[in-house]
């Protein structure tokens, strides 16, 4: 009869040991440090916060806030609603989309959410230039200086009106053209029109897009790449479906013409220091020139060779950039993909990491809170350089309400602060004014012979001015007007008889 026996056992091992061995444990995995290409990502992302989240100042957001929250209210208007001289004049309000998410954030948690969403758009532009960049030369100082260059005019003309919400897009736009085999890039035929539709909702620079996107596909046609074949193809077809989404909006074609009649109206643009070529003794000027000459110094002396669409595409932008201050925006953006693989190195997988790669992206974190926790403790709005004392002299003095004439800048603070309780003459919506208005506010604002019919023209009753301005001086000359408020920087007249 059979019998089982156990095997026997290994010299030196006990049974125990044998049978019941526990397994080998896995290898304990490490956390790894951040790269240096994340950790210079995040010094942009500090920057851009601390720049978007910064005080509320600019009296063109003023009235796109205060027209946020008529929408809310009372739907789209299609007249003017806020001055006395062009009431009824009819109005595109081609920033609704931003005015809306103004007015929301507003109501939603106040004014700072307004700042903290500035911030996060400046996060997205200065996260996604700088990242493009890297993308394109391979190498983070070179991507980082580069970067430097371009947002420096941008950075000049900062601030929370739709118009950065503009440079958001293109700076998409840029992505999904530049980078064929990115997130956007494989999928041009869904994100051309949704970027279109969002941008021409926001802001008239979707017409510089369009143009940018045309260009593009001529210099690769002249490269020998047709319009009709293989990803230019896709574009076409995209920008195609994109222009048709520009027109679902509450107004129509009248929102998607509005770019060009507004070049239309050239002769109410002169006096606009936005509209007007850049002054290069100013800091706006300088950050322009500094890329200008960055721009031409790469491309005469960069080891990689620029191609004829990237001449096709950079050249008339830069031609916009010495033409309107408000260009110099794009101007660089456009170049930076061109700049950035001029000076590209060949790629290489770096991957560099610090040991106190984790200290100084807590260190950049803790930066960016500190900045969030100082803004948060700061009043929302900056209106230092507004006629606040003079307003409130006006309100006292029962005079609320009168045709009142202000500066085309002070009135944007007198909308949001009044809304249409207080009607101003003119503010700086040139788009919509009529010319003959805009001519008279510039009799009254240069002090112009005629000045004073003007005044009585458009049945002027009350002047909330700068106290050392011209005409300021002639109201205080002639007996039929007297000062009823002065502060170092603003007076308030009043016609006799009012």
């Amino acid at each position: 009869m059979a019998t089982l026996t156990r095997p026997p056992a290994r010299a030196g091992a006990s049974p125990a040991a044998t049978s019941s061995a526990p397994p080998p444990k896995a290898p304990r995995r490490s956390v790894r440090p951040p790269s240096l290409d994340t950790l210079f990502t995040l010094v942009f992302a500090v920057f851009g916060w601390g720049v978007g989240i910064e005080r509320l100042s600019d009296n063109s957001f003023f009235w796109h806030l205060r027209t946020g929250g008529l929408i809310l209210d009372h739907g789209f208007p299609h007249a003017d609603p806020y001055s006395y001289v062009a009431k009824g004049t009819p109005w595109v309000v081609q920033s609704w989309l931003a005015e809306v998410a103004y007015g929301g954030l507003d109501r939603l948690a106040g004014p700072f959410a307004i700042r903290v969403f500035g911030g996060l758009v400046g996060v997205a532009i200065t996260v996604l230039v700088f990242r493009l960049a890297l993308r394109l030369a391979h190498e983070r100082m070179r991507a980082a200086l580069v970067t430097v260059a371009a947002l420096g005019a941008l950075y000049t003309l900062w601030s929370e009106r739709p118009l950065l919400l503009g440079v958001l897009f293109f700076v998409l736009l840029l992505w999904v053209v530049e980078v064929p085999d990115g997130l956007l890039g494989r999928r041009e035929l869904v994100a051309l029109p949704v970027v279109f539709w969002l941008w021409a909702n926001v802001h008239g620079t979707f017409a510089l897009g369009l143009a940018y996107l045309g260009l593009h596909l001529l210099g690769r046609w002249l490269e020998g790449h047709r319009p009709w074949e293989g990803r230019e193809r896709r574009l076409v077809l995209g920008g195609l479906v994109a222009f048709l989404a520009c027109f679902l909006n509450p107004y129509g074609v009248s929102l998607v013409t509005f770019p060009v009649d507004l070049m239309a109206r050239g002769d109410a643009l002169k006096g606009v220091i936005e509209w007007s070529s850049p002054d290069f003794h100013s800091v706006r000027g300088l950050a322009f020139a500094l890329w200008v000459v960055v721009f031409v110094v790469v491309l005469a002396r960069g080891h990689n060779r620029v191609t004829i669409r990237d001449v096709v595409v950079t050249l008339p932008f830069l031609v916009l950039g010495f033409w309107a201050l408000r260009n110099i925006a794009i101007a660089p953006l456009v170049g930076l993909p061109v700049v950035a693989r001029a000076v590209a190195v060949r790629r290489r997988s770096d991957d560099a990491r610090l040991q106190l790669g984790w200290v100084f992206a807590v260190l950049l974190v803790g930066i960016a809170v500190a900045m969030g926790l100082r803004a948060a403790g700061q009043p929302d709005f900056a209106v230092d350089g507004y006629p606040v004392e003079a307003m409130n002299a006006v309100e006292r003095q029962g005079l609320l309400g009168a045709h009142v004439l202000t500066d085309d800048a002070d009135a944007g603070y007198v909308i949001l602060r009044y809304g249409s309780d207080q009607r101003v003459f003119m503010d700086d919506r040139y788009d919509m004014y009529p010319l003959s208005v805009i001519h008279d506010f510039t009799t009254m604002n240069s002090g112009t012979p005629g000045w004073d019919r003007v005044l009585r023209k458009h049945d002027v009753e009350v002047v909330v001015w700068g106290r050392d301005r011209v005409l300021t001086q002639l109201l205080r000359r002639d007996d039929g007007w007297r000062v009823t408020y002065g502060d170092p920087d603003y007076v308030v007249l009043v016609r006799d008889g009012v």
